[in-house]
């Protein structure tokens, strides 16, 4: 049985992606920077431009790069990540390059899905990255900082999900056999099917992309229930 969750349990399981970065520069570290979106839906009959703002809480001006990238063969042992240098060839368009954020504001860059929909899905990673002093530093020394990642994804004209969830004792395999990514999160198994979800066992979670297939060791031979995404639609289902 399918169970429609609210929409905000996309973004209660969405995580930024941070990652340190070395640059040279003699002010200490500061990770001031905050992002509206972790994740950008681009669904069909929805709107083709989406905002993501960026905050700077820190007490002194933030200069940041953005960096957008298209994802081929995602989570894949083939994945790849190549720098959008035109935008018409890989259809998404991020505005502007660069941002310098006053103490206290925000900024905002425009994702523009520029190419519409067709068949196969497209996945794209937006990179914020704040750059040490000015856009050129000079100074010796060394700062960390701390960047961010938006996942940006283009569904197809007709998304067809589907997921092939054989469980095997303790082993469990999925395949996503469809042409449109699902969201795993949450996921559980109870030895009590009446037991609150406290009381039973997590899971880890997984983006499944067309195409993946992902094998994981289960703690039990039991059941396997996990909260679906779709786009930003959400249900549960359960896998005995």
């Amino acid at each position: 049985m399918t169970t429609l969750l609210p929409v905000h349990l996309t973004f209660r399981a969405a995580l930024l992606l941070a990652f340190g970065i070395g640059l040279f520069a003699t002010n200490p570290a500061m990770a001031n920077m905050a992002l509206s979106n972790a994740i950008v839906h681009f669904e069909p009959g929805e709107p083709t431009r989406q905002d993501v703002e960026i905050s700077n809480m820190g007490s002194e001006p933030l200069y940041v790069k953005i960096e957008p990238k298209v994802v081929l063969n995602p989570g894949t042992d083939a994945e790849q990540r190549e720098p959008i240098t035109d935008p018409r060839e890989h259809g998404l368009l991020v505005t502007p390059n660069r941002l310098v954020i006053a103490p206290g504001s925000a900024q905002v860059i425009r994702l523009v899905n520029i190419k519409g929909a067709d068949d196969a899905e497209r996945i794209f990673r937006i990179t914020a990255r704040p750059i040490a002093g000015e856009f050129e530093a000079t100074t010796s020394g060394l700062k960390v900082l701390i960047g961010y990642e938006v996942l940006a994804i283009v569904y197809p004209q007709k998304p067809q999900p589907n997921l092939d969830v054989i469980r095997d004792g303790r082993t469990l395999t999925i395949t996503n056999s469809g042409n449109t990514n699902v969201f795993l999160q949450e996921g559980f198994q109870c030895k009590d099917p009446k037991a609150a979800v406290e009381d039973c066992t997590p899971l880890p979670g997984k983006r499944m992309y067309p195409g993946m297939q992902w094998v994981t060791e289960l703690p039990h031979d039991l059941p396997v229930r996990y909260y679906q995404s779709v786009g930003t639609r959400n249900f549960v289902e359960t896998y005995p």
